[in-house]
């Protein structure tokens, strides 16, 4: 919520697709969700931006595998950093600032 107070234009932007999707009801159900796009980019941004762990959940190498150049024997245990892939310029456009707009077209969640 932080993150929306303070760009205006985006709180207008969600208050009107609630109030367009609600009308007078005041309780967002799941079946809600797939008919409110923006608030579903909202929550996307913040996600990207803010992961609950900064690290996932360790998880073990099945088989060899080649990462980037580096190989990662098989059984070994990686952490993968969400914090710093949210924030990667390769990957992000802006990766500091919050733009729910950037998940408008996306297929995902």
């Amino acid at each position: 919520m932080a993150e929306v107070l303070k760009i205006s234009e985006m709180m207008l932007k969600i208050k009107s697709e609630l109030r367009e999707v609600l009308g007078k009801e005041k309780v967002i159900e799941a079946a809600y969700i797939c008919r409110l796009p923006y608030l579903r980019c909202i929550l996307r941004e913040t996600l990207r931006l803010h992961p609950p762990l900064p690290f996932l959940v360790p998880c073990q190498i099945a088989e060899e595998t080649e990462v980037n150049g580096y190989i990662i024997p098989k059984n070994y245990q990686v952490l993968v950093n969400a914090w710093a892939i949210g924030r990667d310029p390769v990957s992000w456009e802006n990766p500091q600032s919050f733009q729910s707009e950037r998940f408008l077209d996306s297929e995902v969640l």
